[in-house]
């Protein structure tokens, strides 16, 4: 055998043990996995109060940190918290930025295509928000209007797919914050967002010439995970399931909602 055919053959022993050195990098962590290591990386949305926002130290706070928490006293160990915004999320989980993500994030079929969902373990009902003196009723109303929206939030889809029919100039903002500020200053006459982020975000700032003008749907919300994770999915299914029948996710839905749990689908 010359030279060359040995420097091939050992091209192509290190070609395939480099391929299942990244395959087993790329595989999913385990909750064995998890504990072992000590530790676990959660993505966590911001700018959405009140199920994420930062406080004055720049901590994540809010619905999701609360369950998050939770989450690593179950599993007992370190949590560390990566904050991110809407868009950035499920980009995040598929660079291994994070192990899963608690982030507001809905259980849509477009984005089961790349990530897999645990039940809900949140909800709130989404609506069309504007100020008191502006018509709206309903989608008819918003005909030619300049409106507001969370970039990558599961209602962006609601304009976008009524943007031609209702000659929509839509504006897309990165957190459901800064979209509410936009409808509080003028800059857009409307906007689409959860109820509990809009009166969270009324009521912080003493804001009464702002209203509820129609609700369109209720977004559940998901734990998301990497394809692979069948093992870690069905640990955050038992978990979701556990601190609901316990009173633990009522009790934070409480703190940070003002009211009770609602009727949370599954699948």
């Amino acid at each position: 055998m010359n030279l060359f055919k040995h420097l091939r053959i050992a091209a192509a022993i290190l070609a395939l043990g480099a391929g299942a050195l990244a395959a087993g990098q790329a595989a999913a962590q385990s909750v064995t996995d998890i504990i072992k290591r000590g530790s676990v990386r959660i993505g966590v949305l911001i700018g959405a109060p009140p199920y994420g926002s930062v406080d004055s130290q720049g901590n994540a706070i809010g619905y999701d940190a609360d369950v998050i928490a939770l989450i690593g006293k179950y599993l007992g160990v370190k949590v560390e918290l990566v904050q991110l915004t809407p868009p950035a999320r499920i980009p995040a989980l598929e660079a291994n930025k994070v192990d899963f993500l608690v982030a507001t994030l809905a259980p849509t079929p477009e984005r089961a295509k790349a990530v897999m969902f645990s039940i809900p373990y949140s909800a709130f009902q989404t609506g069309i928000y504007a100020k008191k003196n502006v018509a709206i009723k309903t989608w008819e109303d918003l005909k030619g209007r300049k409106v507001g929206v969370n970039r990558g939030s599961s209602v962006e889809r609601e304009f976008t797919n009524r943007e031609k029919e209702l000659n929509l100039t839509i504006l897309r903002f990165e957190d459901d914050a800064t979209t509410m500020q936009a409808l509080f200053s003028g800059q857009v006459e409307a906007i689409a967002g959860p109820d509990a982020q809009a009166n969270a975000a009324m009521k912080a700032r003493g804001e009464t010439e702002t209203e509820l003008k129609f609700v369109f749907g209720l977004q559940p919300n998901s734990m998301t995970m990497r394809k692979d994770a069948y093992e870690l999915r069905q640990w955050l299914n038992n978990f979701i399931y556990y601190v609901k029948q316990n009173g633990e996710l009522n009790a934070i839905s409480e703190k940070w909602v003002g009211g009770p749990l609602p009727a949370l689908p599954t699948f």
